[in-house]
């Protein structure tokens, strides 16, 4: 997949800008890798969106439950210190193409509702984060997705992720809406202040319901 050079621009600024030395390095090279480079810039998606006037500190690949790496702290003095993982899902994308057409072929008009597992949006996520209370640190994860899900199913495999190690989940793409949800309306309206994203349901559907 191609990317409009203005948008690799502003992100590669955007990381001069907002990373140290040791961070920028690391993350140049995660760009410059074929294999990492669509997911490495989807990681900067919620970085692009940091207000510049409120100062923020941000770390790349830092330290997550044992071993692991989050992909972004960010801190924003007297407001947040947020532990945020991006996630770039694009199979259930794909199987959704797939299933549009074979509905074509079918005879269909190449837009059946999803069907895939919801569960694999969060994938290899919860235990990345250590047990803390959003008090503490914020915990969030941007996941990146072109297909709507559905809203039940999704507010239910969320329910199922330990509360104390992710506070809240973004469904967006690179728009400045989002659906969001979480286990703690403070730490929501804090991190939808911090990304500046507004809350729509343009990324969910109900089953049953036109899937617009």
């Amino acid at each position: 997949m191609y990317h409009e050079v203005d948008r690799l621009l502003d992100i590669i600024f955007c990381a001069q800008r907002r990373l140290t030395s040791k961070s920028l390095s690391a993350y140049l090279t995660a760009i410059g890798n074929r294999a990492q480079h669509e997911d490495a810039l989807v990681e900067s998606a919620p970085i692009l969106r940091l207000d510049s006037g409120c100062d923020p500190v941000v770390e790349y690949e830092a330290p997550g439950s044992g071993d692991c790496t989050i992909d972004w702290l960010i801190r924003i003095p007297e407001r947040i210190d947020l532990l945020l993982e991006v996630k770039n899902r694009v199979g259930d994308l794909i199987e959704g193409l797939s299933r549009s057409q074979l509905n074509l072929q079918e005879g269909g008009d190449g837009s059946p509702e999803p069907v895939h597992d919801i569960n694999l949006l969060f994938k290899s996520i919860e235990n990345k984060f250590p047990t803390r209370k959003p008090s503490e640190v914020v915990q969030a994860v941007w996941i990146k997705t072109g297909l709507k899900q559905e809203e039940a199913e999704l507010n239910s495999a969320f329910r199922k992720l330990d509360p104390d190690r992710v506070h809240v989940v973004i469904l967006c793409d690179w728009g400045d809406d989002a659906y969001v949800l979480a286990n703690d309306e403070g730490a929501k309206q804090a991190v939808m202040r911090a990304l500046r994203v507004t809350e729509s349901r343009r990324f969910v559907f109900r089953r049953g319901e036109p899937v617009t």
